[in-house]
């Protein structure tokens, strides 16, 4: 995961030397998630402007290329995002039955 360090479930930071690091890696961790989310918004809007502007029923090579680039990103994305830097989850993904 780059070079951010991942802090064990049920370690707690007992210095001010290791609270400085987590606080840190947090800033590092949101800053790469504000650049891959960037990444990933150009990516959608140039292949949506490319799809509605051209005639064609397939993809190209490039926009297949795009296409696999935005898929790799959004995983990347959400897994930062579901693992905070203390390495418990940031949220959980309870299933939730939809009543009918």
């Amino acid at each position: 995961m780059n070079n951010i360090e991942v802090w064990q479930e049920g370690r707690e930071p007992g210095s001010i030397a290791e609270e400085r690091q987590l606080r840190r890696l947090n800033a590092e961790r949101q800053k790469t998630l504000v650049a891959d989310t960037n990444k990933l918004l150009k990516l959608v809007t140039e292949l949506n402007a490319e799809i509605a502007n051209s005639r064609e029923g397939s993809l190209t090579l490039e926009q297949l290329r795009k296409l696999a680039e935005i898929e790799r990103l959004a995983h990347s994305v959400r897994e930062k995002m579901a693992t905070s830097v203390r390495g418990v989850p940031a949220f959980h993904t309870e299933t939730v039955p939809i009543l009918r």
